[in-house]
């Protein structure tokens, strides 16, 4: 009578610690990120002269240049929840024109380009090699023209500066699916997760077996 007793109350007790074990259990499983869309496109920055850090150009290309100005483009990829980033360097304006001497009528305006990283890029492309440089223009010209007399343009029926020296080859302002991380991100954060699961597995298996335990002698003494 005493062992029907007891295996009764543990048949009633296991499906809580069955629905327990689900429940630790599905914290360990990885949540799926939804993509979301987004722009890839050419990100247009500026810095004044004496500037250290990039503003992004409220209007296009379109602004008239002074001398020490620094101009930057950078092929980004943006969304609601992601901003469009910075060029990789700095505007520093000393370090691109320093040993470039004034020119009467001219002035001296810093270029960077930065063709963006690889996971944005379209089918089939592979972005070309960061550029800089220092541009000498007439004084009065705008942005797009310090860029023209650096690289090839090509600029939709918008006005939308579409391609830079012919990157990318033909798309304008794309709307993609939100990018996948670089490889060795991925790679990394899957053997990092793959760590912490088979390091968190033991203490999870030693813990449901604690509570069972627990179960069938609590279970034990009150048939007594």
């Amino acid at each position: 009578m005493l062992n029907r007793s007891i295996n009764t109350n543990i048949l009633k007790t296991y499906p809580k610690f069955i629905a327990l074990s689900v429940l630790i259990l599905s914290l360990l499983a990885p949540i799926p990120s939804h993509g979301a869309k987004g722009y890839r496109y050419w990100g247009y920055f500026q810095a004044t002269a004496g500037a250290s850090s990039w503003s992004a150009a409220m209007t296009g290309p379109s602004v008239e240049v002074k001398d020490g100005d620094v101009e930057g483009w950078t092929f980004v990829f943006s969304s609601n929840d992601i901003p469009a980033v910075t060029p990789m360097m700095d505007p520093d304006f000393a370090t691109l024109c320093g040993e470039t001497p004034e020119t009467s009528g001219k002035i001296r305006v810093g270029l960077v380009v930065d063709f963006g990283a690889g996971n944005i890029a379209p089918d089939g492309e592979i972005p070309n090699e960061f550029f800089s440089d220092c541009v000498v223009v007439d004084k009065g010209s705008v942005g797009l023209d310090v860029l023209e007399a650096a690289l090839d343009v090509r600029a939709g029926d918008s006005g939308l500066i579409c391609g830079i020296a012919g990157y990318p080859a033909s798309e304008c302002g794309a709307e993609i699916d939100e990018p996948a991380p670089d490889q060795a991100v991925a790679i990394e954060a899957t053997l990092e997760q793959e760590n912490n699961s088979s390091q968190s597995a033991p203490i999870l298996l030693g813990v449901l077996a604690l509570f069972l335990l627990s179960g069938f002698f609590l279970n034990r003494r009150r048939s007594r």
